[in-house]
């Protein structure tokens, strides 16, 4: 597998989460003003784009958001997901006290099993339960 970096949203990460978020679970709203100020991840496997993340810095903090992780339905169980995350966070290792996650209810254990932990009340976002979830990176 192939991670690689875009500093605007390539048309690979549009696709995927289109196909995921859009056609799967009925989001209308996928791409939004974050999308401008993102780096993109785009993971690969044999040419193929199979995932895709974004992050970028909350604004006058060392944290950063992560956020529209995505893999596409024939490669799930793979751990594309968790391999995406770690490659972004050691992107950030250097720079960043915490990463933040809006994660759906549904798939909070996923991201517990990456080390974060929620926090907070739990939201809607397009009436899908969410709730803010944060891993530290760096001790200080």
């Amino acid at each position: 597998m192939e991670i690689k970096r875009y500093d605007s949203l390539p048309q690979e990460a549009k696709d995927i989460r289109e196909k995921v978020f859009v056609e799967e679970q009925d989001f209308k709203e996928e791409f939004d003003a974050a999308d401008g100020l993102s780096v993109h991840l785009v993971a690969f496997d044999c040419g193929k784009p199979v995932a895709t993340c974004r992050f970028y810095r909350k604004a006058d903090t060392a944290s950063f958001v992560l956020g529209r992780i995505a893999v596409v339905k024939e490669c799930r169980g793979r751990h594309i997901g968790a391999r995406l995350i770690a490659y972004a966070e050691d992107m950030l290792k250097n720079e960043a006290d915490f990463i933040l996650i809006h994660a759906q209810t549904r798939v909070r254990s996923f991201y517990e099993k990456q080390g974060y932990t929620a926090f907070g009340e739990e939201d809607f976002e397009e009436d899908c339960p969410h709730v803010w979830m944060k891993k530290r990176l760096r001790r200080g």
